[in-house]
């Protein structure tokens, strides 16, 4: 039964992350009140659970879980710095 419900969890998450991925992808502005720290802590959690999962465990569904959870993370963080980048207000050399 646990496994079952275990399967899912890759779904669940999939779905959760789309709705912060979508406002970031269409923000136009520098999406500061986005937590870096929050999510590189969050990203560095996901990738060592993968690694425990693929090396110690062998656990595939553990693996699948934690490799979409890093892939979301990142391209999460991938799209704050770039909007923080993009759209940075120039600062006044004088």
């Amino acid at each position: 039964m646990i496994d079952y419900l275990y399967s899912t969890v890759g779904i669940i998450v999939t779905i959760s992350y789309m709705p912060q991925a979508l406002k970031l992808w269409r923000s136009t502005s520098t999406c500061d009140d986005i937590s870096l720290p929050t999510w590189f802590i969050w990203n560095y959690t996901s990738i060592v659970s993968l690694l425990y999962g693929i090396y110690t465990l062998n656990d595939f569904k553990l693996s699948a879980v934690n490799a979409v959870n890093v892939f979301f993370v990142t391209f999460i963080i991938g799209i704050t710095l770039y909007k923080r980048r993009k759209y940075k207000e120039p600062t006044n050399p004088l």
